[in-house]
């Protein structure tokens, strides 16, 4: 007669095989097959919770999780499992306190470090990410997932080098590994190195993560050769800011000889027309077939072999809508002062936000100066944290991307944080003031000013979360130029 617990450990193993080789459905067919005759084994429930995280159920893996750790409490690997469903599922915090609970029973456990790693640079605590993942990487030096993260923690304190060798040390581990080349990329870009950078760049279309879209045509990809007479379609992708700066690229497709027509969302479409970016300006539902080839913008400097100068075109290069800009202009008119427009906050959905927004309790110090005029380009979709109620600002209402770009032409000044109101002034050629975190994107990321907008100024900070040193320097400059103003 056969063993019972030896026919338990075959039919085991064999689910778990049939797990990581990705036959998911036969693996949990097993494992229920299992918890008939063994419904309190928490293996069983832990390894169905990990394939419901592997067909993207992070609900369900959560709940199975929780009764493998309801039966046995004290195994690391369900802890940090389960805080990587609720990461999933955005619950940071509670995601966070399985990390560390995974720690404190295996302080070894270098992916339960890492996580944690993420979970306190998400969290805006870089330097406390820095050093687990620093303690991930020294256990399991080898594992390229722990490096790529090390890369991330490094980059965020401003270790850029470091953070380029620790993605190289990933690639060279796994050279397909589509985020590290992905964030290789940025830190190569954060370093100037930018043929290198948009090179690599490439890299992004083969992690499935990424959020960006790449569009399906019949129509070949461009490949850089020279267009001659062809007619090239580009399309965007990413945010509105990476949109904006990456138009400056437009004109280089025009100088291959081709004819190029633009997609671009609706919002963008009234500033495009009237900046004569391309031949023709298209909505995506409006995309025809009449074309040869297609790019995605981001990848025309790849493809057209920007280097040095030629990565820099002088700004302006968009135009506002007359009529938007006279329009303001007659609003503004009627404020005696320096006019500065305000943006404090960006989109709430992008991780980095919670790092790169404004403080406002803090910006009550730019108020004091009676002689400036505030309005507010607060403008995004999602909710703003408000202003205090001292704060002298006047609230524009809301406003299409080109009734702001209006406003911001017939301001003084504009002050924001690393958002789509600092490229659109950037590119406007307008004054701007850029207040940065101590890791900004990499279009900001050295000096107290950038070659790709060189109307703006740059106040950074010098150590991570020192709101108070960037806003300190801000209304110092600002007393000056309101001095400056009144002595002429």
């Amino acid at each position: 007669m056969a063993d019972p617990s030896q026919a338990f450990t075959a039919t085991l193993q064999n689910a778990i095989q049939l797990q990581v080789s990705g036959d998911l459905d036969q693996a949990i067919g097993l494992y229920h097959n299992l918890l008939d005759e063994h419904p309190d084994h928490p293996d069983l429930w832990h390894l169905l919770g990990v394939a419901a995280m592997q067909k993207g159920d992070n609900r369900l893996a959560v709940r199975l999780i929780s009764m493998a750790l309801s039966i046995k409490n004290d195994v690391a690997d369900y802890h940090n499992n389960l805080g990587i469903a609720l990461r999933e599922q955005g619950q940071e915090e509670a995601a966070e306190r399985s990390f560390r609970s995974a720690i404190r029973l295996n302080p070894e456990h270098s992916r339960a470090l890492s996580n944690l790693a993420s979970a306190c640079r998400n969290a805006g605590d870089i330097v406390s990410g820095l050093d687990y993942a620093r303690r991930a990487a020294a256990i399991a030096g080898s594992d390229p997932e722990t490096l790529n993260n090390l890369g991330n923690a490094e980059k965020d304190v401003g270790l850029v080098d470091d953070s380029l060798a620790s993605y190289q040390k990933a690639i060279d581990l796994d050279p397909d590994f589509a985020l590290a080349h992905w964030n290789l990329s940025l830190a190569l870009l954060s370093a100037g190195r930018y043929e290198d950078g948009f090179r690599e760049m490439n890299w992004r279309w083969r992690w499935p993560k990424f959020p960006g879209r790449r569009s399906s045509f019949d129509q070949p990809e461009w490949t850089g050769n020279n267009l001659n007479g062809r007619t090239i379609l580009v399309y965007p992708e990413q945010g509105l800011g990476d949109m904006l700066f990456m138009l400056r690229f437009v004109s280089a497709l025009k100088a291959t000889g081709g004819r190029v027509i633009l997609e671009l969302p609706e919002t963008l479409i009234p500033i495009a027309e009237e900046s004569h970016l391309a031949d023709e300006i298209q909505r995506p539902a409006e995309t025809s077939s009449n074309f040869d080839v297609h790019a995605p913008l981001m990848d025309v400097p790849r493809l057209c072999q920007l280097r040095g100068p030629d990565l820099f075109r002088a700004t302006p290069y968009i135009r506002v809508p007359v009529n938007h800009y006279v329009t303001w202009q007659k609003k503004l008119s009627q404020y005696d002062g320096l006019k500065i427009g305000l943006n404090w906050s960006g989109n709430s959905n992008n991780p980095v936000e919670k790092r790169r927004r404004l403080p406002v309790d803090q910006l009550m110090t730019l108020a004091e100066n009676n002689k400036v005029i505030w309005f507010s380009l607060q403008k995004g979709q999602t909710p703003a944290p408000p202003l205090p109620v001292d704060f002298p600002i006047i609230d524009t209402g809301p406003a299409s991307l080109e009734d702001t770009a209006g406003m911001i032409n017939a301001l003084d000044l504009v002050i924001t944080s690393d958002t789509a109101v600092a490229h659109l002034a950037g590119a406007l050629g307008k004054p701007v003031w850029v207040l940065l975190h101590h890791d900004p994107d990499w279009r900001w990321y050295h000096g107290k000013t950038t070659p790709w907008y060189p109307s703006a100024r740059l106040f950074r900070q010098t150590s991570p979360g020192d709101w108070a040193g960037v806003i300190s320097a801000a209304r110092a400059s600002l007393s000056q130029r309101v001095r400056g103003m009144t002595d002429q």
